[in-house]
């Protein structure tokens, strides 16, 4: 029998530590690409930073989104503007293409969402000429698969004006690769666009590896 008293302490223990689960929106498992949604289906092998330990990667409760809009706003530029300092970082040779690049799309946190099933989510801040222009939302996707389901952050370069505008309308489905081979965290191995597009994803530490993206849809939200 269990006594009142373990019974109490046990709901008070509840009050004290509630479960904590994210809420995210249902990303399709096979996105099909369209104009109207604005969506833009990625099958990219990418340069990763594999991570295993996503000290600097926080997951948890949607607390964020009772926050103001606003405030929401600025944690999100924030966010964004500390994984481009961290991708730096761990691989110079982003230092250049973030100065050189037509654009470029800097998502600072995609992990499992609750009720996506295999897919991966996050919100990003979209960059034309490093000036913010657009807000962004990523869904499906394997790399977090193939780094054991961590979070992982990703940036997305645009070459020219060409490529950034097929992102931005949503009406190509690039086809590009990346020929970088395992190497330590922070090695300064060249950014390989194809079709004018490079992609570099990466966690909290660890060692750069080939992966694949593949399956991602884009959303483009302009900020006015």
């Amino acid at each position: 029998m269990v006594s009142m008293r373990a019974l109490r302490s046990s709901v008070d223990q509840g009050r004290r530590y509630p479960l904590c689960l994210p809420s995210r929106d249902v990303v399709p498992l096979h996105p099909i690409e369209t104009t109207t949604m604005k969506k833009t289906a990625l099958c990219l092998p990418a340069i990763l930073l594999a991570s295993f330990a996503l000290s600097a990667l926080p997951m948890g409760c949607d607390s964020d989104s009772k926050l103001p809009p606003a405030e929401q706003a600025q944690i999100l530029k924030d966010d964004a503007q500390g994984t481009i300092e961290r991708c730096k970082a761990k691989f110079p040779a982003t230092v250049k293409e973030f100065s050189s690049a037509y654009g470029y799309a800097v998502y600072p946190e995609i992990g499992k969402g609750g009720l996506v099933v295999g897919g991966f989510r996050g919100t990003g801040l979209v960059y034309e000429g490093g000036k913010l222009v657009a807000k962004s939302v990523v869904g499906g996707g394997t790399i977090g698969a193939q780094i054991g389901g961590q979070a992982y952050a990703q940036v997305i370069f645009f070459k020219d004006k060409m490529s950034f505008d097929r992102f931005k309308r949503g009406e190509t489905a690039f086809q590009a690769g990346a020929s970088a081979v395992a190497a330590n965290a922070g090695a300064s191995t060249a950014i390989d666009y194809k079709n004018g597009v490079a992609v570099v994803a990466f966690g909290a530490e660890g060692l750069m590896v080939e992966g694949v993206i593949g399956g991602q849809t884009f959303s483009f939200d302009p900020i006015k």
